[in-house]
């Protein structure tokens, strides 16, 4: 009957491997259990003396399982894809690697990324040369995997955004400035731009500024004097930020490095106006909406003068507070990332 239709559609069995849980980790999740026999196998790579144990024990699981599934799906190219990819590859199973940011970088001043560590670089490398399909979340990062793996199999498949809001009007009230950036360390602090954040707060005390995400504990001695109108929130749980997307009229992302920028997309399918730096996979999620700061200014925010990056900034916050319209940008982020989207080419793959 039925419940055996259900079961033959859910013919293929997947390893899903991944270092932590997140939204769109646990989007794919989602994704792929409501077809297929998912098991997940999570590679705890918190500390390094955990990550050594949790490799061990991954190729432990690989030898004696690899044999019973038809896909293995990996979230991130690192230490961890390295033996999923090399095992898929010697058993003949199909491999998908979604690449998603970190796994493309190298930002020696800040040791940020993959490929920071030659060693580390070696086995992200290996592994997306290995996958059957790298997926990678937008158009820059599928450039980046092709230069440094050339030669492998590539496909560009957005995040989706799962959740919509119930309205886009903005409410009347004192506008406000929105940041949403999980910098629980000095690496994140710099590569999210919160640094230029709270410098452009400083700059401009008539409007309100929000910062979510920040662990205070472990980055107060980067901030300096934090500005009376900038308000710093640790994280929220995500299901939380609808509310903050909904007060705030601009949202902000000043960051270095960004490969695409799910916060930016849920705050403007809320309505706000984006004000972005034009790195990485921000300007394919906005499109030709919202402001740039075109200046890809070194860490001369703080430094004054018109052609400065701060000003630059504050100009483009001007702008977009000035803003009336803000459904166009939210039906930009309904056509091109949605989940429903991302859902059905996933399933198309893995079949």
């Amino acid at each position: 009957g039925s419940q055996s239709k259900i079961m033959e559609e859910k013919s293929s069995r997947i390893l899903f491997i991944y270092t932590r849980t997140s939204t769109f980790i646990n989007g794919d999740l989602d994704i792929l259990s409501g077809r297929h026999i998912v098991t997940s196998l999570e590679v705890d790579n918190s500390t390094p003396s955990k990550q050594l144990f949790a490799l061990i024990k991954e190729f432990f699981f690989l030898l004696a399982n690899i044999k019973s599934y038809d896909v293995v799906y990996i979230w991130f190219a690192d230490y961890h894809s390295f033996l999923p990819a090399l095992f898929a590859k010697l058993a003949g199973k199909r491999c998908l690697l979604v690449i998603g940011g970190y796994d493309t970088c190298r930002v020696k001043k800040y040791k940020y990324g993959s490929f920071v560590n030659p060693l580390r670089g070696f086995m992200t490398r290996m592994s997306m040369k290995m996958a059957t399909l790298n997926l990678c979340v937008s158009k820059y990062v599928e450039r980046v995997v092709r230069a440094v793996a050339p030669g492998s199999a590539t496909e560009v498949l957005y995040n989706g955004i799962r959740f919509e809001p119930a309205q886009v009007r903005k409410s009347a009230g004192p506008r406000q400035v929105l940041c949403v950036a999980l910098a629980t360390s000095p690496q994140a602090f710099h590569i999210k731009g919160v640094d230029r954040f709270i410098a452009l707060a400083a700059a401009m005390p008539q409007y309100q500024f929000t910062l979510v995400g920040a662990n205070m504990d472990r980055i107060w001695f980067l901030t300096g004097k934090i500005p009376a109108n900038l308000s710093i929130l640790p994280k929220v749980d995500h299901s939380q930020l609808r509310k903050f997307y909904s007060k705030s009229h601009v949202y902000c992302q000043l960051s270095r490095r960004e490969s695409f920028s799910l916060a930016l997309a849920e705050a403007m399918i809320h309505g706000c106006i984006p004000v972005i730096t034009r790195v990485g996979g921000m300007p394919e999620v906005t499109g030709e909406f919202g402001e740039s700061v075109f200046a890809l200014f070194g860490d001369n925010f703080k430094s004054s003068g018109e052609n400065s990056a701060l000003e630059s900034a504050k100009e483009a916050v001007e702008n977009a507070l000035a803003h009336k319209d803000n459904i166009a940008q939210a039906e930009r982020i309904r056509t091109h990332f949605t989940f429903e989207k991302r859902a059905e080419r996933l399933l198309e793959l893995v079949k």
